[in-house]
């Protein structure tokens, strides 16, 4: 059928890691009809100049899942689908308004190509996927187009014949599908009045709105997927299965950390396909995941969240590999942006060095972290923390810790360290005889004060946001500073990391007889941007200091 390309939901061309999917948003109401129902003449639905109708059309889909009904309990449908326009490999995952649609090209056989099942890997990882229901439908079309010919809705008539592969079940059944296509309105309030006025026609002719949300859905006897495919079992996706007990400090930490197991589990496929910002997300959702574990690890047990620390320490290696060269790119090319623009003149060689060949770099990381998003270990810490929150409290209800106090204690111990590491750092900066930027031990020093801060804030996070979130008012102010301290710290680390990376390519420029003009200047300013990012980050931990009293 045609799709709906309303704004913001425009069609595009997914090109990343050489993925060639069509990707668009569908928008439709379905409709159940007995036989013998006609359908009604549609040419006085407002907005419709005209209808036209269409030759009856086969179609048949086998729909793919693994045995948990991963993909079903993410209410997500993966399908082979021969017949139509738009036949093809399918991948249907919940939006906002309506569903995304993925498609790939038709290829031979039943075997899911990669390609498909890379948006969903994060969810499938390396289990099976076997057929889960066999679906061929008649199908007759009715467009409803508008004065230019544009198709507005189109409804179909469909016929469908559905085998539950594994219940053993067939079922039958007529419906009409709604759907909005490519000259559908420009608001979501005008697509939803165009599809009250169609269903007003549609159901005086004796439709009634469809109690299953999809084929697949009514092909396995249920109404709807994700909860609904969570009574067939399966341990993993799904629906939250940990509740917080109020005021239990465990059962409160094990729902924070379903949450961000799910955050982690969103953001993969946009960090696989590097589109802007998704492997600094990602980092950072992994990060606050080892927070919460180490801040944590004696209410939830050492033995059960050291191994997931350590291997969240490596995946978070790998996303680092690529998001520092990013910035050092970043940071490269907008210094040479405002450099050549001062001076009117352009240095592609000093421009090939500091960004191209960091930029290079990056793609060869970024091709490592793939491997590491497609590999064993990765699958398994995804298997290893869901089975933490799955597992829920080990403690006895009545021996169960008080969260805010938890909590509190947490902050304060995090608060603790973090002030006197940078304190630390700040005089370890001052008493050295050389600038704090080329001193490697007290760059190191500034670093883990950044770390210690970052931790702050992240537990801070945690204990007043979300499921896990059981403090208000003092916490989140803490968190909000330790935030400026991590930023300040952060610029501090940039900006040293990025004079100490000039002084090396401007070695191999002159080596190679190139003019290093640009990156003497390039070099001073970083070293000013970098004391700069320390006097900040000496004030934002007074003011750290002063909260957490």
């Amino acid at each position: 059928m045609a799709h709906c390309q309303c704004a913001p939901h425009q069609r595009t061309k997914e090109d990343a890691n050489a993925m060639s999917a069509a990707v668009q948003t569908e928008i439709e109401r379905k409709y159940t009809v007995e036989e013998g129902t006609v359908l009604p003449d549609l040419a006085g639905v407002p907005g419709v100049a005209r209808v036209q109708a269409e030759e009856p059309f086969g179609l048949e889909a086998v729909y793919f899942d693994t045995e948990g009904l991963d993909l079903a309990r993410a209410r997500i449908a993966l399908r082979r689908r021969v017949g139509g326009a738009d036949e093809g490999w399918h991948l249907k995952l919940p939006a906002d308004e309506g569903r995304t649609e993925m498609q790939w090209p038709l290829t031979a056989g039943e075997t899911v190509p990669e390609e498909v099942l890379e948006p969903v890997r994060a969810l499938v990882r390396d289990r099976a996927l076997t057929p889960l229901a066999r679906i061929a439908t008649t199908r007759t079309i009715t467009e409803l187009l508008d004065q230019d010919g544009g198709v507005v809705v189109e409804v179909a008539d469909d016929q469908v014949t559905a085998s539950d592969v594994r219940g053993g079940e067939v079922r039958a059944w007529r419906e009409w599908e709604a759907e909005l296509g490519p000259a559908a309105p420009a608001t979501r309030a005008e697509r939803e009045r165009l599809l009250d006025d169609l269903e007003a026609v549609l159901r005086e002719a004796g439709a009634t709105v469809s109690p299953s949300v999809s084929k697949l859905a009514q092909a396995l006897g249920r109404t709807g997927l994700g909860a609904d495919a969570a009574s067939t079992g399966g341990s993993h996706g799904g629906e939250p299965a940990v509740e917080a007990r109020p005021g239990d400090a465990e059962t409160a930490v094990l729902a924070g950390v379903q949450e961000l197991v799910a955050a982690l589990l969103a953001i993969d496929p946009a960090a696989r396909r590097d589109e802007p910002d998704a492997v600094h997300r990602m980092r950072t959702t992994v990060r606050r995941l080892r927070t919460v574990l180490a801040t944590h690890r004696s209410l939830l047990g050492r033995e059960r969240v050291d191994p997931l620390r350590e291997q969240l320490s490596r995946l978070g290696g790998r996303l680092g590999d690529v998001r520092d060269l990013e910035v050092r790119a970043g940071w490269a090319g907008e210094a040479l942006d405002a450099y050549e623009a001062e001076r009117g003149v352009t240095d592609e060689a000093a421009r090939r060095r500091l960004v191209a060949e960091l930029l290079e770099e990056r793609s060869g990381a970024l091709a490592r972290l793939r491997d590491a998003l497609t590999a064993e270990p990765y699958f398994r810490l995804l298997d290893d923390l869901e089975d933490l929150t799955a597992s829920g409290s080990t403690h006895d209800p009545h021996d169960a810790r008080d969260a805010r106090r938890e909590e509190r204690a947490a902050l304060r111990k995090a608060a603790r360290r973090a002030l006197s590491r940078t304190v630390s750092a700040e005089e370890a900066a001052r008493a050295a005889s050389e600038s704090p930027t080329e001193t490697a031990a007290t760059l190191g020093r500034l670093h883990e004060s950044r770390k210690a801060a970052r931790k702050l804030r992240h537990a801070a996070e945690f204990a007043t946001e979300g499921a896990g979130g059981v403090l208000g008012g003092k916490a989140s102010k803490l968190g909000k500073l330790a935030e400026g301290l991590q930023d300040a710290l952060g610029e501090h680390r940039d900006a040293a990391l990025f004079a100490e990376h000039l002084l090396l390519t401007a070695g191999r420029a002159h080596a190679a007889g190139e003019d290093t003009f640009a990156y003497g200047v390039l070099y001073q300013r970083a070293l000013d941007h970098a004391e700069h990012a320390l006097v900040a980050a000496d004030r934002a931990r007074r003011a750290l200091a002063r909260a957490a009293r």
